[in-house]
């Protein structure tokens, strides 16, 4: 149902007569596949199979999909002239052909299977993605009311992002390899049309980029598959590991298919050029679907790569892009940028504790996944209605917006709050990786927790640089704060859910590790994950209540009483009528509290080249120490 009905929900929108008629639609499916992924969660025993034999036409219809999703590209490809996303799509086509006529054969005994991991990944597909397309009703009304020159294409646009949860679903849902490949590149493609909704040339050149980088996942998969079955192995997840010490070179390229739909370095690039596109889309690409398939493969195969070559290597690609990304983003001053760093850079401690395999390291990479997903796409949200309120993305336009957008402001630092405040899930994985590396017997744990100890200070100095913007206060005109007037119910409704989200995760954390994380860990390792010792419920309501605090207060700016102001104190320089003072040398100076001279210091080029340049040589290495391992 969860596979099936977003699509046929898909199907209705794009042919569906009216605005009101399509925006019903919308909701009724949101609310329908949220309901079913948490119905499915809370359904008891949720290790189960799904024989073949009920579905005898999946096979054929698998290759169909391939062969329609391969013509597209071809086509896309050719009408744009992108000759390196032609010879990818050839490439895989090769591959799926040569696949399909020696090994199509192959049994599989049940394509489909649920555990506690995929039924987590199915409530944040199912719960925050569907937020985000209600979201999108209010949002994609007031986008085309700006963007005047735009195609209006809506119901193309929720017709993808439908598609795009049907996907989904169907990759944590896939235990047969070549289904949960087919699913894999429905998400490529889906991004990709995305990513390139608006048609202008940075768009298309964005959604190219995402496709090429995606693409070579999607061929290294391929590869896995055609090895596994060579070696007359099952392609099947849960018997991957029966191949012994041949199974890790498949798992090496999974691996890097994993890396690649992450968006870790030196695959960053993609994610951060979707930022062109519609917010709803920022949203689930960076929190609930396409980042998160990346790092669900990479634990699925965190069993069979820890303690090897190929595991030092994702842990060390997973640390270096956390520490980057979260320096990059001290100096960056736009705010989805910012955004996308910050998603890069989380998902980097994800894949960092996969790459380690341990089972504390693998508990907090599931319980890391679903609080990153909740606060990050409050943010995005938020992020949005600011900018089609103020139509910037620029931090250095965020000064004083708990007076101009109280309420906004409110759920503003409730997803500030869930990335670097204690007691959210964020910071408190951030302790237990603390903890799970320091275990690490090699060189590799004090590596990673260099990276985590420096990341997470850029990363405290980047949030507390922006919350500082939000609740500044000054005197305003009345036209000024009148901002919040017009955002649409949906978008709303979707925002306080998020919010409620995150502080309930926040709440619930033992119960949602008793209930997923968990449980997951001991099945696959037949012991206990230690979690986070001394974890007790009064010292989070505690702190929950004073995080309430803050949006309160945040909302009370709106009829705040005036507070007399005084001179700005220079220390004895002489201060201007216009905020200017006079520096050294005779110099004459702006009094400003934007980003002075962190560009410089932080540079992102050299950040990003540097980190792209060392992650490059480390994916060799593991394909190689897979190769090797296998010989």
């Amino acid at each position: 149902m969860l596979i099936l009905f977003p699509f046929a929900a898909a199907l209705l929108m794009l042919f569906s007569r009216g605005i009101a008629v399509r925006n019903a639609l919308v909701r009724v499916a949101a609310f329908v596949t949220a309901a079913g992924s948490v119905f499915l969660a809370a359904s008891g025993d949720l290790s189960r199979q799904i024989p073949s034999g009920s579905m005898p036409w999946l096979g054929s219809a698998v290759f169909a999909g391939e062969l329609l999703i391969c013509a597209l590209l071809v086509f896309l490809s050719v009408r744009y002239k992108r000759p390196l996303a032609l010879v990818l799509v050839l490439a895989q086509l090769g591959l799926g052909i040569y696949f399909e006529t020696l090994y199509g054969h192959v049994e599989v005994a049940s394509p489909f299977y649920v555990d506690k991991l995929s039924a987590v990944m199915a409530c944040i597909i199912g719960v925050v993605g569907s937020l985000i397309c209600v979201y999108a009703v209010g949002y994609m009304r007031d986008y085309h009311r700006h963007y005047t020159r735009l195609a209006d294409r809506r119901s193309y646009f929720f017709f993808v992002l439908f598609v795009f949860l049907s996907g989904m679903f169907g990759i944590v849902f896939s235990n047969s390899l070549p289904l949960m490949l087919f699913f894999w590149e429905v998400t490529t493609v889906c991004s990709f049309l995305l990513i390139g909704y608006t048609r202008t040339k940075e768009a298309v050149n964005n959604s190219f980029r995402a496709l090429v980088m995606n693409l070579s996942g999607g061929i290294a998969f391929a590869l896995a598959l055609i090895f596994i079955c060579s070696r007359g192995g099952s392609p099947e997840l849960a018997k991957l590991s029966m191949l012994g010490g041949a199974a890790l070179l498949p798992a090496a390229l999974l691996c890097y298919a994993g890396i690649t739909k992450s968006a870790q370095m030196p695959f960053s690039s993609w994610l951060l050029g979707a930022m062109v596109a519609p917010t709803p889309t920022s949203a689930l690409l960076h929190s609930s679907t396409m980042v998160k398939a990346g790092v669900f493969i990479i634990i699925k195969m965190s069993p069979l790569i820890s303690g090897t070559p190929v595991g030092d290597a994702v842990a060390v690609i997973g640390g270096l892009t956390f520490l980057a990304a979260s320096i990059i983003n001290i100096a960056e001053p736009n705010m989805k940028k910012l955004l996308a760093y910050s998603t890069v850079a989380n998902l980097g401690l994800i894949v960092a504790c996969a790459g380690v395999g341990t089972p504390q390291a693998v508990w907090i990479a599931v319980v890391l996944t679903v609080f990153h997903a909740v606060s990050k796409s409050l943010l995005f949200l938020v992020v949005g209605t600011v900018e089609n309120r103020m139509y910037t993305k620029e931090i250095e336009s965020y000064d004083h917006l708990g007076v101009k957008m109280p309420v906004i402001s409110a759920l503003f630092m409730i997803g500030i709050a869930g990335m670097f405040i204690a007691p959210f899930g964020v910071v408190l994985s951030k302790w237990a990786a603390i903890e799970a590396f320091v275990k690490i017997p090699s060189i590799l744990g004090p590596l990673l927790l260099i990276a985590i100890a420096f990341g997470s200070a850029a990363t405290v100095f980047y949030w507390t640089k922006l919350a500082g913007k939000i609740v500044a206060v000054t005197d305003l005109p009345a036209e000024e704060c009148r901002r919040e007037e017009g955002v649409s119910g949906d978008e709303w409704t979707a925002e306080w859910a998020h919010a409620a989200l995150s502080m309930a995760v926040c709440f619930l954390l033992p119960a949602l590790s008793a209930w997923f994380a968990a449980p997951y860990v001991l099945s696959v390792y037949g012991i206990p994950a230690a979690g986070i010792g001394g974890l007790n419920y009064f010292s989070i309501i505690l702190l929950m209540a004073m995080l309430v605090l803050l949006p309160l207060l945040l909302v009370w700016l709106r009829n705040a009483p005036k507070f007399n102001s005084r001179d700005t104190y220079m220390g004895g320089r002489t201060l201007n009528d216009k905020m200017m003072f006079n520096g050294a040398i005779g110099s004459v100076n702006a009094i400003t509290l934007r980003n002075y001279y962190l560009e410089t210091m932080f540079s992102e080029s050299v950040i990003a080249r540097s980190s792209n340049l060392i992650c490059i040589g480390v994916l060799v290495l593991m394909i190689l120490g897979g190769v090797l391992w296998n010989h």
